[in-house]
């Protein structure tokens, strides 16, 4: 995480406590009325029908998030795209493609049903690693994802369309919105941004039709339940469930076969991650038993160069350290070559419910097959 990230968020929480903290805090408060200003004021426009709302010929799901930061969405979407396709549907995900080299260029292919037609620098990072891992499987990216969605449907075949990151796209209209809420900081400290980390009032949850708390083993069994309670405050219709993100397995990056993950607790570690929450990267390794020497923390989405690369190698080196652990996202940025000599172990996560599973696979399903 780049310096400037960290002290915005260490100030959003009040934890700074220098004396320009305080009017700090105020002049982000002031920015955020104006922010709040100009998001609810464009939320209004679609719900008083001043602003049109087009659909797709497929089914949609939106799968998105209430607050900025890493609730564990492409996971989730991994998660239910190798749902559908079980259930012998033929989905396609559409993504904004943040930091893509081609995002403003229209439409454009990631992956197709013959394979990945783009490579991580022109597609960003989190498109990227869901076209490697579901094969088969149509990825787009574009900032708009109502001409995305037409292309799949009408080029790539596909009959849903499961949009990444899209609980603020208004524009398209959606069969089932799935919302993320992390455990970890569930409301992003009750303000909007940029003094909190809200990206529109919590009022906006009662759109939702599930919410997923994600990363809930965090939370004793007792918080659970009153974070269960204040979600259904806000929206008492939507189905809740929980999830974890666990491990599922570790690979060598240069030659992708498994490795044991007992091998993490072998000598000491440094765990290299660009991403939104690298606490809960950092807090699986733990819980694993990896010794964990020091982190490497990058802005997420960084693009990884071979100067970042270099700088990592050294410091390997100098602490003797066993190697390198990243993450899945971060591995599809980080050409094995870049770190010769050096060995890099990518940790593979997967979601598990806790609560809620077939709850919410009833209602997918539901949403799915109505007219």
């Amino acid at each position: 995480m780049n310096d400037f990230e960290t002290a915005w968020r260490e100030l959003a929480a009040g934890e700074t406590r220098a004396w320009w903290a305080g009017p700090a805090r105020a002049g982000l408060a002031a920015l955020s009325g104006i922010y709040g200003g100009i998001v609810c004021g464009y939320r209004a426009g679609f719900d008083l029908g001043l602003l049109r709302q087009t659909g797709l010929p497929c089914k949609v799901v939106s799968v998105g998030n209430i607050t900025v930061g890493g609730t564990g969405k492409t996971t989730t979407v991994r998660w239910l795209v190798r749902r559908l396709v079980e259930w012998g549907l033929r989905p396609a995900v559409l993504s904004y493609g943040y930091r893509s080299e081609k995002r403003g260029s229209g439409v454009e292919i990631v992956s197709g049903p013959e394979g990945i037609r783009l490579m991580v620098e022109a597609s960003g990072d989190e498109p990227q690693l869901l076209a490697r891992s579901l094969p088969g499987v149509p990825v787009l990216i574009g900032k708009k994802r109502i001409a995305s969605g037409r292309v799949a449907c009408k080029e790539l075949g596909a009959n849903v369309c499961v949009l990444d990151d899209a609980f603020q796209y208004w524009r398209l209209k959606k069969d089932l919105e799935i919302v993320l809420v992390s455990a970890a900081n569930p409301f992003g400290y009750g303000r909007l941004l940029p003094r909190g980390m809200l990206r529109e009032p919590l009022r906006g949850l009662r759109r939702a039709d599930a919410v997923i708390v994600t990363h809930a083993d965090y939370l004793e069994p007792a918080k659970r339940a009153e974070l269960s309670r204040e979600i259904a405050a806000w929206n008492p219709r939507a189905l809740t469930a929980e999830a974890a993100h666990c491990a599922s397995r570790l690979r060598d990056h240069a030659t992708g076969d498994t490795v044991p993950l007992e091998v993490l607790r072998e000598g000491r570690w440094l765990a290299v991650s660009s991403l939104g929450q690298p606490e809960s990267f950092e807090r699986t390794l733990k819980e694993l038993g990896a010794h964990v020497a020091a982190a490497a923390r990058f802005p997420d989405h960084h693009p990884y160069s071979e100067a970042d690369l270099r700088a990592v190698s050294q410091r390997v080196d100098r602490e003797g350290l066993a190697g390198v652990v990243t993450t899945e996202k971060d591995a599809v940025k980080i050409p094995a070559p870049w770190l010769a000599g050096v060995r890099c172990c990518v940790l593979e996560v997967d979601l598990r419910f806790l609560s809620g599973q077939d709850g919410l696979e009833s209602l997918i399903r539901s949403r799915l097959s109505a007219n």
